[in-house]
């Protein structure tokens, strides 16, 4: 059959799947025996010590972690790149730029493993000053994930010690994977920052899944530009306290970020004393941000709000948001349904500790929720000019000698039933 008369659907109207057209290809050209030998280099090896060819072909040939961009162009769409896990670590000093990738249903996945093929982390150590203090050497960035790195599934790798992104979309992408990955001392793990001439940056379709943070000083994920489609699972970020590096985020969504869902995320002890007013958030979102959905996320320790909130059409469901100055932030619109807030906590810096604080402007409408600290530090419920608060059905327990709310000129505050 001449590729030309190749149509994306089939008579019975399947769809049509690249690695299909790849498999055709080979059988025109060269047959059954060229099929095969394609199907043979589906999987390529890496190692911390490259070894013999280091073509990849197999462990006594592995090539250097700075050959994996050259290995995902060679792949092509679907297949497997191991990173051997249990030969020592794999020691980065500059970033990695990955510009080729899979496609729908025929990912490329890069995944740890040990000599005999069994899911194991693969550690990448960088240059970061540990214990990071501010002023110290901040780390390199790893992954550099350019226009073109599409459906990238990486799985089982740790890293220690790195910069500004042990992920950094740098361009255009879809279709990227993070799964059951660790982190410990970093500046930020995933960052959304074009480079070059890349005119932006977004990725629409992310997953992340199953991967811990412990010890960041600037935060642990960025979202930036357009990104969309964005699922966050079970995942931990612990800044640790490190402090000294401006503005702490453990999740950060800014620009025109939208269509997210954080489900059993948890974001803790982001702290920043560097200013007057103490920053440091678990979760923020930035006004053009929108549809975003958490879903039994925790925020707690945090130096200024747990959720930090600007975005529009924002629900969250079963959060909670326990230790922070302001445990919930609210600037935009906001619905809360079924949330615990508990000790709220001012460690430094100016303004009150809130279990609510609402902007001028803002809407937030509470329900089904449970409230309550001892502390008579405590105004429960601040509310700025325009502001709105509309709290139902809510457990409220604070010391009674301490301030239930400051409602300022044009602020409004209801409070019904459930108390």
């Amino acid at each position: 059959m001449p590729f030309s008369s190749l149509r994306s659907t089939s008579a019975h109207g399947a769809k049509w799947r690249p690695g299909l057209f790849v498999r055709l290809a080979l059988l025109a050209v060269c047959g059954s025996q060229c099929l095969a030998l394609g199907q043979e280099a589906r999987t390529l090896h890496i190692a911390p010590v490259p070894a013999g060819s280091e073509d990849g072909s197999d462990w006594a040939n592995a090539g250097s972690l700075n050959r994996l961009p050259a290995f995902i162009a060679k792949l092509g769409p679907g297949g497997s790149i191991l990173l051997r896990a249990d030969a020592g670590p794999y020691r980065v000093d500059r970033q990695i730029s990955i510009r080729n990738g899979g496609s729908d249903g025929t990912q490329i996945t890069i995944r740890g493993v040990d000599g005999n093929g069994n899911p194991a982390n693969a550690e990448i150590l960088g240059s970061r000053a540990d214990p990071w203090q501010q002023g110290a050497h901040p780390g390199p960035e790893v992954f550099r994930l350019q226009t073109g790195a599409d459906y990238l599934v990486f799985k089982n790798i740790s890293f220690r010690n790195t910069g500004d992104g042990g992920f950094r979309v740098a361009g255009s992408i879809r279709g990227l994977h993070i799964e059951d990955v660790s982190a410990r001392n970093v500046r930020r793990f995933f960052e959304v920052n074009p480079s070059g001439a890349e005119q932006g940056a977004r990725v629409d379709d992310l997953t992340i899944r199953r991967v811990a943070v412990r010890g960041y000083s600037k935060g642990a994920f960025r979202i930036r530009g357009d990104s969309s489609n964005v699922t966050m699972e079970d995942v931990l970020g612990d800044s640790e306290r490190q402090d000294g590096d401006n503005f702490a985020i453990g999740v950060a969504l800014e620009d025109t970020v939208h269509d997210v869902v954080l489900r059993r995320v948890t974001m803790m002890n982001s702290h920043d004393s560097t200013n007057e007013y103490w920053n440091g958030d678990g979760f923020t979102t930035e006004r053009k941000v929108r549809n975003i959905i958490f879903e039994d996320t925790v925020a707690s320790g945090s130096t200024d709000g747990g959720y930090d909130l600007k975005s529009s059409a924002t629900t969250l469901r079963r959060t909670i948001a326990d230790d922070n100055k302001r445990n919930y932030r609210i600037w935009g619109e906001a619905t809360i349904v079924d949330c615990v807030s508990r000790d709220p906590h001012k460690r430094g810096g100016s303004g009150l500790q809130n279990h609510f604080w609402i902007a001028k402007g803002a809407m937030a409408d509470v329900s089904g929720c449970v409230i309550g600290d001892p502390d008579e530090q405590t105004t429960a419920f601040e509310i700025e000019p325009g502001g709105s608060l509309v709290v139902q059905n809510s457990s409220i327990k604070t010391n009674s000698s301490g301030r239930l709310s400051l409602v300022r000129d044009g602020g409004h505050l209801q409070i019904t039933s459930g108390q």
